[in-house]
């Protein structure tokens, strides 16, 4: 039998097309309203790897598989902007400019998605269909000869929607190099993809956030 060959591997050198998206209803279906893309992307990283379990018999391992584990995300932005902090924070300004969080207050569940890009023009976008952040850490510092600008991190956990009678998805990769549909035009195809996934009310043209970053 011949040996196959892997094709060349190309790794990513940029991140972009952050979004978000409140999800509103589980169940039969998955609603999400409030559809937004967003820009000051800085760093992401996504963890759903579970833990590998290991039976043991007659002395030695015997069988492995691995568990769902935890999904856990980390995000790194230049800064939120009010939408965003809106939709994700559940951050509500009144029309004196003041945001009051009171006791019991609860973020809201939201997909998120980001595209990962190659240097040959091809990308993925990954998609995590729920999650909740923690609130943002408030830090600062005065500013000096050498001042840098300040970035906001949070942290959250990427669960597995409640769909009835079929097992849930806790994260989505859809591949350009791996497309055969739509003519080859990875922005058709990412655009399916995500009003799939968010429904029709996703197009490519999206509400974006109108703070300048």
């Amino acid at each position: 039998m011949a040996i196959k060959h892997a094709s060349a591997p190309k790794a990513y050198f940029n991140i972009t097309g952050l979004g978000f998206a409140k999800l509103t209803k589980e169940g039969a279906e998955l609603k999400y309203s409030d559809i937004t893309k967003t820009r000051g992307l800085q760093k992401i990283g996504v963890e759903t790897g579970g833990e590998l379990k290991t039976a043991y018999a007659d002395g030695g391992p015997i069988e492995s598989g691995n568990t769902d584990g935890e999904g856990k995300i980390s995000l790194q932005m230049h800064a939120f902007p009010k939408e965003i902090r809106k939709i994700v924070f559940n951050e509500d300004y009144d029309e004196d400019g003041v945001y009051e969080e009171k006791q019991g207050k609860q973020n809201n569940y939201v997909a998120v998605w980001f595209r990962q890009e190659r240097r040959d023009g091809t990308f993925r976008t990954v998609l995590l269909p729920k999650v909740m952040f923690t609130n943002p850490k408030i830090d600062g510092e005065t500013a000096e000869k050498d001042w840098d600008f300040s970035s906001e991190e949070v942290e959250g956990e990427a669960l597995f929607p409640l769909i009835d009678n079929k097992k849930s998805v806790r994260k989505y990769i859809f591949d350009s190099a791996n497309m055969t549909n739509h003519g080859g035009d990875g922005e058709k195809g990412e655009e399916a993809f995500l009003k799939k996934i968010l429904g029709e009310e996703y197009t490519g043209n999206v509400t974006e956030d109108t703070e300048t970053l």
